[in-house]
This record gives C-alpha cells, structure tokens and sequence, in this order.
C-alpha cells in the first residue's frame, strides 16, 4: 500500500504544469497593473513569532517598530525567455543604480552554464512615475557569441550612471576567479570581463571597456565626479584594485594582485580615494599619490566591510562587518573605527547600506544570501544620532499571503534623492501554492523589484 501511495504522489508531480519547461514564469502576479502590484497593510508592522523569541536572547540589539506602515510597489522580472522555469537558479548578486531621472537599474542572471555559453543576463529599468520594471538590455546579447564561448550569468558588481548619463555595468560568471581557467574560451572580441554601457536615450547597448584580459569583477562603484571606473579584480594571482579613466579609457591605477584582502566592498571617500580591505588592516588608495596606504585600523574578528556607506560631511563611513554583521564608523581623517553593536538581532548578514541624504539615518535589509525571509525580511533604518534600530516593515508575511512571494533578501538597495523611497532588488522564492518542485526555499530562484514608500512620519525629526 505505501509503494501505491508513494507512485501516486510521483506521478502527481511529474503532472504538474508547473514541472512542464513551457510553463510561464514567473508566475502571474495577483492585482498587478502594468506587472506592478501596490501592497498596503497593516501587518507590515507585525512581529513575526520567530523574531519575538530572537530579540529576548542575551546580546540581542533591541529595535523599535515603526508606527505607521509603508507602501510598498512589487514588479516580478519578465521575460526570460523560454523555458524559464527551468533555468538553474533566477538571482541578482550586486547593488543597484539610482540614476539621476529617478530611474532605477538593476540586474538578475539564471546561474547557469556559463563556461557552455547557455547562462543569462538581463538588466531592468524601473520607472517611478509609469511604475513599471522593464527589461532594456539582454547582456550576452551585446557582444555575438562565437561557439564555445562563455555567457554572463550574473551582475555582481555594481551598477552606475556615469558623468555623461549613460548606465555602466560589468557581467560576471558564476565564480569570476574562474576566468583564468583554460576551459573559459576567450576571444578577441570577449576576451573576459567587458563594462558595458546602455544609454538610456537610445536604447541602446554596447561594449565601452574591456578589463585586463581574463580578468572578471564582483565588485565596482563609479566615482562620477573625478569620471572614474573602480573595480577589483579577479582571476588574477590574488585581487587587485584597478581604476578607469571614463574619458580617455586609461588605466588610472591597477594594485598588485594580492594587494585587496576581503573583496565583496569599498568605500569611495570624499576625495575620490578608495578605502578597502587590506589583509590585516584597512588600507586607502591615496587618490593625491595613487599609493596604497595601510591604516592602523581593522576588525579584529572579521575579514572587513561588507557595506559601506560614502563618507559623510563630517567624515565618517558607516558599515557592516562580514561575518561578525556588526554595525561600524570609520573616522576618514583621524583613522578611528568604531564598533556599534550588531546589526539586527544577533547579527545577520547584510551586503548593502545607504545614507539618507540629510545623513540622519543609514538604511539596509539583513539576510542578504536569501536567509531574511527567517526573520520576516525586515527592512531597517538606523539612527546615526542615537543609535536606535528601527524595523519600517516586515515584508516576508504580506508579499506570501498577497503575491505568493517570499523574499529572502538584497544585494541592492538604493534611496531616493528625496529620502522617501527604498528601491530593492530582491531575491526570493514562491510560496508553496506556485512553486516548481525544483525550486528549494532558500530565498533564491524568483526575484523582484520593490519600492518601499517611507511615511513621512518615520523620516522626520522628533
């Protein structure tokens, strides 16, 4: 009886539309207008069971809840292309661009046979006013493929609007440290990881740099100011700090590899010197001498920054430690770091974290690597002044219960230039009622694109 049980449950899956290649995805979003759906609700503010145990244990960093709940706009990533179900695992890894129309940029790759030339890539643009999330670039499409060639898999480093308008980003595989390796087919015309640029006037895609060859980046920012492309680079005999001149496309500076430690951050200082993490200490490329300066200061119990902040007027950066997720300030000038406790509860990994622009608050989503959904994917707002953690909402239980989604976390986080909105690329993974059996829930395999509308009364001096 239970063998007839047990080809009965089998064959249920194997019916199952959603194990069928043709099947649409994702999935129809419910409510949606323009594949845009507008959540409003007062269990945004409620304590999911999980964190009220958590938040009682000994060291756990206390949080206050917010009084008035967001709006939040969700928008799943479209077209795919076919057989998207059962693509290896839908994904975004970087942080994304706020460009300055308003616009927002951000990136999702399927992890998939990169070294086979099969993996996609695609970037998004999401349009405040019309809000919509609309693909305007297919990544492996920019450059023809010969046969045998790698396929980007992922955006991984960041996106960024450089000093003429255009949105700059770089793709990457599924390990950038693999690049070297002989199977990875190199060409003249891809001969490793390439900055592409879109502009938006045109629509248009197109290859704007390559990096030293065979080398690919997890890891980048534009200093728009100075016109600067910065990057580490991988797939080299340890990483290395490379800068690029936007205008005249030259080296501005390239570290001996093995010069950068810990290689998922930097921090771009106010004059245009980039502070990153060294093997035993933070280190500062001096952008006067274009020398790599060691400071005496380090995280005695963890690799360095995992995020960081820009440097504020009266210059600190803020951050978040990897491994120990502890909030941190670095004094630029007097070279002072500064512990301030974990960033949620007990610590829980965070990739990415902003300044409000009056630099009252730093904001960011713990549970990057799709573990949030745990914790009820809190979205935060620390107070520099007093020290105070604040959820704004718990997203996890509303996006299941209203849109079948669960979102396990962000590697990009951007605020509007006003301060009113959190743009995040989310991670995530279906509920239960749509998920393809191959879909694990680990917060990974369905992403989406959420703008989170900060009441005014959670932002405003007390």
């Amino acid at each position: 009886m239970r063998f007839w049980k047990l080809v009965v449950v089998v064959l249920a899956v194997l019916a199952s539309p959603l194990m069928a290649d043709d099947t649409p995805w994702p999935p129809e979003l419910r409510g949606a207008k323009n594949g845009t759906v507008t959540l409003r609700s007062e269990q945004f503010l409620k304590v999911p069971d999980s964190v009220v145990a958590a938040r009682e244990r000994e060291g756990a960093a206390p949080f206050v809840m917010a009084k008035t709940p967001p709006t939040v706009e969700l928008a799943f990533h479209r077209d795919l292309g076919p057989e998207a179900i059962s693509r290896r695992l839908w994904s975004s890894w970087g942080d994304i661009c706020l460009a300055s129309d308003g616009r927002v940029y951000c990136g999702i790759g399927d992890h998939g046979n990169d070294v086979g030339g099969g993996a996609r890539c695609f970037i998004y643009c999401w349009d405040p006013k019309a809000k919509t999330l609309t693909q305007v670039v297919d990544v492996n499409a920019i450059v023809p493929r010969e046969p045998g060639q790698p396929a980007w898999s992922k955006i991984h480093a960041k996106i960024d609007e450089g000093p003429d308008g255009t949105i700059l980003f770089c793709g990457t595989l599924n390990d950038g440290n693999r690049a070297k390796k002989p199977e990875y087919k190199w060409s003249d015309a891809l001969p490793g990881a390439q900055i592409y640029q879109y502009d938006p006037k045109t629509g248009k895609a197109s290859v704007f740099a390559n990096l030293p060859p065979k080398r690919c980046t997890a890891t980048s920012l534009v200093d728009s100011q100075r016109g600067i492309w910065w990057c580490n680079l991988e797939a080299g005999d340890g990483n290395a700090l490379w800068g690029l001149d936007l205008k005249t496309k030259q080296t501005v500076f390239q570290g001996a590899d093995g010069s950068l430690g810990f290689n998922r951050n930097f921090a771009l200082l106010a004059d245009g010197s980039i502070l990153f993490n060294g093997e035993n200490s933070l280190v500062r490329y001096d952008a006067g001498s274009k020398q790599l300066v060691p400071k005496k200061s380090w995280f005695q119990k963890s690799h360095g920054m995992r995020a960081s902040t820009l440097e504020s007027k009266d210059g600190f950066v803020f951050g978040i430690t990897h491994q120990t997720n502890e909030l941190f300030r670095y004094h630029v000038g007097r070279d002072e770091l500064e512990m301030l406790g974990p960033n949620w509860l007990s610590g829980m990994y965070t990739a990415v974290c902003v300044f409000s622009p009056d630099e009252r608050f730093v904001y960011y989503q713990p549970g990057a690597h799709g573990q949030a959904f745990k914790d009820g994917t809190p979205v935060m707002q620390y107070e520099i002044a007093t020290g105070r953690r604040k959820v704004l909402a718990f997203l996890a239980d509303v996006c299941e219960k209203e849109c079948d989604y669960v979102p396990g976390g962000t590697y990009g986080l951007k605020l509007s230039a006003d301060g009113s909105t959190i743009y995040v690329n989310l991670n995530g993974h279906a509920s239960d009622s749509v998920r393809p059996a191959s879909m694990k829930t680990k917060g990974f395999g369905l992403c989406a694109f959420a703008a989170i509308h900060i009441p005014e009364s959670e932002r405003s001096a007390k």
